[in-house]
């Protein structure tokens, strides 16, 4: 049987929608359109945009007038039908279907199915079992018609919808309100962004959102502007600071942080300052004890900022991100492991045990200087304030910048070092080693069409350093995979770490460092290489079989060139 839903038109249900849900549809959250019976007047991924729907009447195409939404058309003898894939699998507890500025032209009804398929997307006429969760409900034209449980948090998990509406006409924006149910690794020593949205986290508080709303700061990706961040209004009195709460997907023992201040250059804060704790309140109460997990850290403009945070044996519910004085952060992400019960279990919110993974998973993090250097070098332009002497110090790179080409340029001095251990033949191990020379290639990568990547193979190239830049600026990205060799003289699995970089940083590897070869994202990529070779392959090159389980997520969608 369908849950009993009744229409809410109360002027209190925006702040009953941003106070306990999300928008499991969303296509900026990655929720998607899969299928539908027809669009001929307007396309069916108009339904799913996170933008309220506007109207233009000046605007025609060649099949009519242009409608901001889903339109099919005229004289349908049934139904026409929508299924789309969810962001995140979750339970759901309200619907908001939106017709407007469609007056004439919208569906007298519709009703929602819903079904729970994570191993398989569904296609019209297969054996998905699709169970009905909103009855048929009559619509109006040009109106919002807000569905809510009477019954709210239903176990049941959906990870696709179906709307149908009779029988034909035009939507503007569908909603699908709901929880995620997250899907952890089965795996306990996976590392997790166990703030992200998708992975359960919220924003329970905050002090101020003036310009930018707090749930912005845990959606995946960056963005594309700075109107998808966090920002709070000026402070005018001296000592101010704001902060936010954010309650985390599950328990767990949090590593490092990531604060992302992206598109935000002349509204950034200062500096932050990140406290957790642990507590069965949604909101830490007065009487919570906070313990400082990261102190009080300087911030840059439009920047990837990574932290390791302090080591301690306490598990935390809820991050506090406190920021002086004020202004805007786009993305807050707090990686960890989760935090387990005496018998081994999860101790957090409930788990979706259906589709775990039995994979050891790491969760790539954004490519950095201070997070890379263990294995290399990014190479990468940068901008700070104290660069605009002629010859300046980076502070955060420690790199010397001198003007160039008649003050139209600046150079960064020995960015990144190549090295050639055999600048001449070598002995070793009573072995003749051969005298290698520089290469300079290029290699045309081909993009992975594999997510989660399963880890196969580890590369190294133990007499030289391989540096790869890549040519072209609209590239996606690539996905870099590094690690230590450990004293056996194979691969440290314990230091192993994944990267994404973007199509304008390069990388350049120590010799000796374990990698993968080069893995490009969405698109072929173009990568210049800088190696030294001798031509004898087992000198330049060793691979290594990894016989380990080893999958590398990427944290949701990504925005590589922003």
């Amino acid at each position: 049987m369908p849950e009993k839903y009744i229409q809410n038109t109360s002027t209190d249900r925006e702040k009953d929608i941003k106070t306990n849900y999300i928008d499991l549809a969303c296509s900026l959250l990655g929720g998607k359109v899969l299928s539908c019976s027809d669009e001929f007047f307007a396309e069916a991924e108009n339904l799913i945009k996170r933008e309220k729907p506007v109207r233009d009447p000046s605007r025609f195409t060649d099949r009519g007038a242009w409608y901001d939404g889903w339109e099919t058309r005229r004289h349908n003898h049934s139904y026409d039908w929508v299924i789309i894939k969810l962001a995140f699998a979750g339970t759901i507890d309200a619907f908001d279907i939106d017709t407007s500025y469609f007056n004439g032209n919208h569906p007298p009804a519709a009703n929602v199915e819903g079904c729970h398929s994570p191993d398989k997307d569904p296609v019209p006429g297969d054996d998905t079992f699709w169970v009905e969760i909103l009855p048929r409900v009559d619509l109006g034209p040009s109106a919002s018609h807000y569905f809510k449980a009477q019954t709210p948090n239903s176990r049941q998990c959906y990870t696709h919808v179906r709307l149908n509406i009779y029988p034909d006409g035009g939507v503007a924006r569908f909603r699908v309100y709901g929880n995620v149910r997250p899907i952890w690794p089965r795996d306990k020593r996976a590392t997790i962004d166990l703030a992200f949205i998708g992975n359960g986290g919220q924003v329970v508080a905050c002090s101020d959102q003036h310009f930018g709303a707090k749930d912005n700061i845990l959606l995946p990706g960056r963005g594309k502007d700075m109107s998808g961040g966090w920002e709070t209004k000026r402070s005018r009195v001296p000592g101010h600071c704001d902060w936010i709460i954010v309650r985390l997907g599950a328990p767990g023992h949090l590593k490092d942080a990531e604060i992302d201040t992206a598109y935000f250059k002349g509204n950034f804060p200062e500096s932050v300052m990140l406290d957790g704790c642990f507590s069965d309140l949604e909101i830490p109460d007065d009487t919570t004890e906070w313990e400082n997990i990261l102190p009080r850290s300087k911030l840059g403009p439009d920047k990837q900022h990574y932290f390791r945070l302090k080591e301690t044996r306490w598990q935390f519910s809820h991050v506090r991100m406190t920021m002086y004085p004020d202004g805007g952060i786009k993305r807050l992400r707090l990686f960890g492991q989760l935090a387990l019960t005496n018998n081994g279990e999860t101790n957090g919110h409930s788990v979706d045990s259906h589709n775990t993974s039995s994979s050891y998973a790491i969760d790539a993090a954004p490519l950095t200087n201070d997070q890379f250097a263990a294995y290399g070098q990014v190479i990468e332009a940068f901008a700070e304030s104290n660069l605009n002497s002629p010859f300046a110090m980076s502070i955060t790179h420690g790199i010397r910048v001198t003007p160039a080409n008649q003050g139209t340029a600046r150079k960064y001095n020995h960015i990144a070092k190549a090295a050639n251990f055999r600048q001449s033949a070598i002995t070793q191990d009573g072995k003749l080693i051969s005298k290698a020379e520089q290469n300079i290639c290029l290699y045309h990568c081909q993009p992975t069409t594999e997510f989660p990547f399963k880890l196969k193979l580890l590369e190294r190239h133990l007499y030289s350093s391989q540096a790869f830049i890549p040519l072209d600026g609209s590239s996606e990205g690539y996905l870099v995979i590094v690690c230590l060799n450990g004293q056996d003289d194979k691969p440290d699995l314990s230091t192993l770490r994944a990267f994404v970089g973007s199509s304008k940083q390069g990388i350049n590897y120590f010799p000796g460092v374990w990698h993968h070869p080069m893995i490009a994202l969405k698109q072929v990529t173009d990568f210049v290489c800088l190696v030294h070779e001798s031509g004898v392959t087992e000198e330049d090159c060793e691979e290594i079989a990894i016989d380990d389980n080893i999958t590398i997520k990427l944290p949701g969608p990504i925005d590589y060139n922003n």
